[in-house]
């Protein structure tokens, strides 16, 4: 793994902050109300233009309603998550524990084969 420079970052933390947003149907005015910030500050936070400090990521994130931790996390996991969730939805008792037994070898064997 490469070390970011700001640039990286700045693009980086834009992209998860758009995604967060349009996932959930906010407009950049209705977030940069809640954070506290221009509309404009927003859209140049999406797009990696600028950074900032972190009680404005902290007022971002407050106003998704998530942590600071979810909001630089990403949801990179929880799309498979989520996933797996759905195929897990239909199943009974015994059907869930025997995938969720087939997830947990198959991860130890993905595991192994990188060492």
């Amino acid at each position: 793994m490469r070390k970011m420079t700001s640039t990286d970052l700045n693009h980086w933390i834009g992209a998860q902050i758009y995604r967060e947003r349009i996932a959930r149907k906010i407009s950049q005015e209705a977030l940069a109300e809640a954070a506290d910030v221009s509309r404009v500050f927003i859209s140049n936070l999406e797009n990696g233009n600028c950074g900032a400090k972190i009680d404005t990521y902290y007022r971002i994130a407050y106003a998704f309603g998530i942590s600071l931790c979810e909001l630089f996390r990403g949801n990179e996991n929880n799309d498979a998550a989520e996933d797996i969730l759905e195929l897990l939805s239909d199943c009974s008792i015994e059907e869930t524990h025997a995938l969720t037994e087939i997830l947990r070898v198959s991860k130890i064997q993905i595991a192994l084969l990188r060492l």
